[in-house]
């Protein structure tokens, strides 16, 4: 059976664009490509246990393009937003696939670039972040992330 964008874990279609979720197997990433991805934002840190090895090497290897914003689940930083900003308006217009281990960085991440470079209300970007963050049994937003999505969101 043919792997499927809907069958990797916390898979999200934002919109037409952009599509969020956590990290895809090899086979998946395969799907993201034959979905119409043309580009693949990915936040997970090299050495996590949920990271693929060479994972830049698979995208090109698909035919995808390939940015890598490594964000510490511990301490995010303002130039990891930045940085993901700046790579999403690069992006802008194209199909593009953003992961990181659970698509909890990636929610607090894109909802926050949408409310400041799409017009995106705050309801919508809570609702967005709220999909992954308030369904997960394992992980609750901390004063770590809740303070960090303030920041950047204001």
């Amino acid at each position: 059976m043919n792997a499927s964008t809907v069958d990797i874990k916390n898979f999200i279609q934002v919109d037409e664009q952009v599509g969020t979720a956590g990290q895809p197997s090899a086979e998946q990433f395969k799907a993201v490509r034959d979905a119409g991805y043309e580009a693949v934002v990915n936040l997970l840190p090299n050495g996590h246990d949920k990271a693929l090895i060479d994972e830049d090497a698979l995208i090109r290897n698909l035919g995808m393009e390939y940015h890598h914003i490594p964000v510490a689940w511990a301490a995010p930083q303002l130039q990891d937003f930045t940085a993901f900003c700046e790579v999403m308006q690069k992006l802008e217009g194209r199909k593009v696939f953003v992961h990181c281990a659970v698509n909890m960085r990636v929610t607090a991440f894109y909802s926050s670039y949408a409310m400041k470079h799409l017009g995106w209300t705050r309801n919508q970007a809570d609702a967005l972040t709220a999909r992954i963050w308030e369904a997960s049994k394992d992980f609750k937003m901390d004063d770590t992330w809740r303070n960090f999505i303030a920041v950047i969101r204001s």
